[in-house]
């Protein structure tokens, strides 16, 4: 049974999610080049200080705090993929 509402709902999930993937290649392309300037200067690709501050960074401006494990664990998990192409 078709339920436009819900229907409705979904495509506006579906247009932020593309905008995620735009985003998150953007953020790769921009992480590729970070690992060419560590390489470089032959520094350690992991810098768990720095992953660290931006978590509490991003955490902090998560405004739902019911949100912020999920937001958390979500670049947890992009920072680690992240460390696969440096």
């Amino acid at each position: 049974m078709e339920n436009p509402e819900l229907n409705a709902l979904r495509d506006q999930i579906n247009a932020v999610d593309e905008k995620l993937v735009q985003l998150l290649e953007q953020r790769f392309a921009i992480v590729k080049e970070v690992g060419v300037v560590k390489q470089a200067a032959k520094l350690p690709i992991r810098d768990e200080k720095r992953e660290q501050a931006v978590l509490n960074r991003l955490k902090a401006k998560v405004d739902d705090e019911a949100l912020q494990p999920a937001i958390q664990a979500i670049f947890q998990t992009i920072m680690d993929e992240a460390k696969k192409l440096e």
